[in-house]
């Protein structure tokens, strides 16, 4: 089963990813990856890109991880896909163009969608607690946009029909039980 784990930073999917390795083993992979550290420069606000570039970088990313994920076997959790290329990168390309970009690409499906959705406000007080926040967990009105765009592609049912939101504004405890219930088979 291919899952994918999306949400706005601070919305804890890396806590809930650490907490659902205890329990279960599972193929995981994280975008971005360090393949192109170009992007690693714009978030921590070093390089500046034109939005276009910045998009077709990390769809550029995902695709090189496409041939892994395919050889993966049973469940296979990846910690941002396309989704997330379309609800950040949210300058320069429509929603609905950025969709038919990744569509005409052909990126694997997921069988399942899990949205971690938290307020932005939120979000930025969870990552200023955690550490000093890069070009995107700085901006809670940058974030509450891509909230709203995650939530439309949910809405849309962008790629499955499958998606899942879960409140993670609740507590670890309970939001780490949503998850394992959306993890198991319907």
């Amino acid at each position: 089963m291919f899952v994918v784990v999306e949400g706005i930073d601070g919305s804890g999917k890396d806590t809930q990813i650490d907490l659902l390795r205890k329990e279960m083993e599972f193929s995981y992979f994280k975008h971005p990856t360090q393949t192109f550290p170009t992007m690693r420069e714009y978030l921590d606000g070093k390089l500046l890109l034109e939005p276009k570039a910045l998009f077709m970088l990390f769809l550029s990313d995902i695709a090189n991880t496409q041939r892994s994920i395919a050889n993966s076997s049973g469940m296979t959790i990846v910690d941002r896909y396309v989704f997330s290329t379309i609800a950040y990168e949210i300058e320069g390309i429509s929603y609905y163009g950025a969709k038919s970009i990744v569509e005409t690409v052909g990126y694997f499906a997921p069988d399942k969608v899990i949205l971690f959705d938290i307020p932005a406000s939120l979000a930025t007080e969870r990552k200023r607690a955690q550490k000093s926040p890069d070009r995107y967990e700085s901006n809670p009105g940058y974030l509450e946009r891509v909230r709203e765009r995650f939530i439309q592609l949910a809405e849309d049912k962008f790629m499955t029909p499958n998606w899942t939101i879960i409140d993670a504004s609740k507590s670890v405890d309970e939001v780490h039980r949503d998850f394992v219930n959306a993890l198991r088979p319907r």
